[in-house]
């Protein structure tokens, strides 16, 4: 998903499990008529997606910043504030795991039945690297202009709405937060050689978020 604001001068892109949907439910709410908004799924009461469908091509949830730029020209996308976040690793493979498990949009009657141990082999991680970077002489370089902690969520979005002049924002909506509520381990229980397979995979997406020292050094 995505979220851009002309009036307010920003551009909101969307990574998986940081609390993204919150995070645009609650911004929608309080931007202009004529920002971008995506669709969600499943929809959300207090959510009103608009201006999504271009011409040219619709915004789509989970649009990278590269794509947004192509469809906004670089000389709109680069006057504007660009932001999203990311997660400590660990903890983002143990949500995304359980939306896997839990989630009845990704596990149609039971069907996604892998276990941690088969998740860990099998690598296929959220690693979101491409939804904030391009490719700049074959290496990939951050285009947004922060990349925050989702550790930090609340307190980055009040510094990020107060410098937009978002009035009255407040990170009230908890979406999708019931699929990690049936839990079947927990950060304590994931293995050292699981944990060194995850931070192996996500090594490149946090030089280039910048969080490499932030995570490594224990927040």
């Amino acid at each position: 998903m995505a979220i851009i604001s002309f009036k307010h001068n920003f551009i909101f892109v969307k990574t998986a499990k940081t609390g993204g949907t919150s995070i645009e439910i609650e911004l929608s709410k309080r931007l202009e008529e004529d920002a971008i908004v995506t669709p969600i799924w499943p929809p959300i009461r207090g959510h009103k997606p608009r201006n999504f469908q271009r011409p040219g091509g619709d915004f789509l949830t989970h649009m990278s910043a590269r794509r947004i730029k192509e469809y906004l020209g670089e000389k709109v996308f680069n006057r504007m504030f660009k932001f999203c976040f990311e997660r400590e690793p660990v903890a983002k493979c143990l949500s995304h795991f359980h939306m896997l498990r839990n989630s009845p949009y990704h596990n149609n009657l039971g069907s996604y039945r892998k276990t941690w141990a088969q998740y860990c082999d099998d690598k296929d991680f959220p690693i979101d690297t491409d939804k904030y970077s391009e490719i700049k002489d074959g290496v990939p370089s951050k285009i947004v202009d922060v990349v925050f902690p989702y550790e930090k969520l609340n307190s980055s979005l009040r510094q990020v709405t107060e410098m937009l002049k978002i009035p009255g924002f407040k990170l009230e909506a908890t979406a999708k937060s019931e699929f990690s509520k049936k839990r079947i381990l927990t950060i304590n229980d994931v293995e050292q050689k699981q944990r060194d397979t995850i931070y192996n995979a996500f090594e490149h997406s946090l030089l280039v978020s910048g969080l490499k020292e932030y995570y490594c050094r224990g927040m």
